[in-house]
């Protein structure tokens, strides 16, 4: 008869998951996450197969519970180019609090040059991300918000690559940078609102 686990498989999962966001693959040991987790090595083994496996698992939980979810204004049918500031200016915030960086994208710079899944995963986050920025582009310029020249594949990519460089800023703890180059980045945005062409031009 199979033995029946006595703890909360998803409870350890996330436990792990913080270990691994904190330490990384390479320097998170099996007797790291039995002692994090307070299981044995039979019920690590058992729950999560092996130590790649788990960390891989991790990974998929950060996106779905984490990740993904921090989208869902901007996945509205209505949101525009203000949600799109909303969203950033949340995210430049939640950097004081993140203070290791982005799971996911500390899991490409260790691992994406040798797992194929950390990169496969990767990928799939920053998709989200690009659809979603592309989307709430694509509503505003519909809207009448922005103009029609506004390339709004570029410019959702372009977004996706300023995230980038705030999360790496903020695991620095750069704030300050963090905080001059939102203001920046909220006025380059406000910029390509039509009445502020039109402003502009007379």
């Amino acid at each position: 008869m199979a033995r029946t686990k006595n703890f909360d498989r998803e409870e350890k999962l996330i436990a792990a998951m913080e270990l691994f966001w904190h330490k990384g693959y390479a320097d998170t040991s099996i007797a790291d996450l039995v002692d994090h987790l307070g299981i044995n090595r039979f019920s690590l083994y058992n729950a999560y197969v092996d130590k790649e496996t788990l960390y891989h698992e991790c990974l998929d939980y950060y996106l779905t519970q984490i990740s993904f979810p921090s989208l869902t204004e901007l996945g509205k049918g209505d949101a525009g180019l203000e949600a799109i500031k909303a969203y950033l200016q949340r995210f430049a915030l939640l950097q004081r609090d993140q203070q290791c960086g982005c799971f996911m994208q500390n899991a490409i710079l260790e691992r994406a040059h040798s797992d194929d899944e950390v990169l496969n995963t990767g990928t799939m986050l920053y998709t989200e991300l690009d659809t979603a920025l592309g989307q709430a582009l694509k509503n505003a310029k519909q809207d009448g918000i922005i103009g029609n020249n506004v390339n709004t594949e570029q410019m959702s990519r372009f977004l996706v690559l300023q995230m980038q460089g705030i999360r790496v800023l903020g695991k620095a703890r750069q704030y300050n940078f963090i905080d001059d180059a939102m203001v920046v980045l909220i006025a380059m945005l406000d910029a390509l609102r039509i009445t502020y062409l039109i402003n502009v031009e007379r």
